[in-house]
């Protein structure tokens, strides 16, 4: 293994916490991929196995046939596989240009935790800021929808319409 790997990849989310004392063990827990351009990395409905972080390159996020994101060095995809164990890709990840990539794996992440507790909780801890501004910007999505159709809409349709959202 390249010594230096677990140190450049530390610049990059979920591995910006990570301390010196823990690189051997990130660089024994972590994979590079390069993929091709135009090639798919994976396809919405696989099983969700890992986040990776793009180090070098681009990748489109596409759903329903449309490009919904296109991500860059420093993105990263999957992180729900290492919260929710039966989680399924939700887009198909496609590289727009040659890809570089580093992936954790998201099996045993509760046994990781116990083994190497600082190096497991960092790339966590790591994840979570991401997580909290895509969330963030989803609710500010759901909320301008809601505004929006509450011009058009009566009170009992845009009730029906939460009360669906929330089952």
């Amino acid at each position: 293994m390249d010594a230096e790997r677990p140190l450049a990849v530390r610049a990059f989310c979920p591995f910006r916490l990570v301390v010196d004392e823990d690189l051997d063990q990130l660089g024994r827990e972590i994979a590079t991929s390069v993929a091709a351009a135009g090639s798919t990395l994976f396809e919405e409905g696989d099983p969700a196995d890992g986040v990776a972080t793009v180090l070098e390159g681009a990748v489109e996020v596409v759903t329903g046939g449309r490009v919904i994101a296109t991500l860059g060095p420093g993105s990263l995809l999957g992180e729900l596989s290492v919260f929710v164990p039966s989680a399924s890709r939700t887009a198909t990840a496609r590289a727009s240009s040659a890809v570089r990539m580093v992936t954790w794996r998201a099996a045993d992440v509760r046994g990781r935790l116990a083994r190497h507790e600082r190096l497991a909780t960092a790339i966590v801890a790591d994840m979570a800021f991401v997580l909290a501004d895509r969330l963030d910007r989803r609710t500010q999505d759901v909320v301008a929808l809601l505004r929006a159709a509450g011009t058009r809409l009566p009170v009992s349709e845009l009730e029906r319409f939460r009360s669906r959202a929330v089952e």
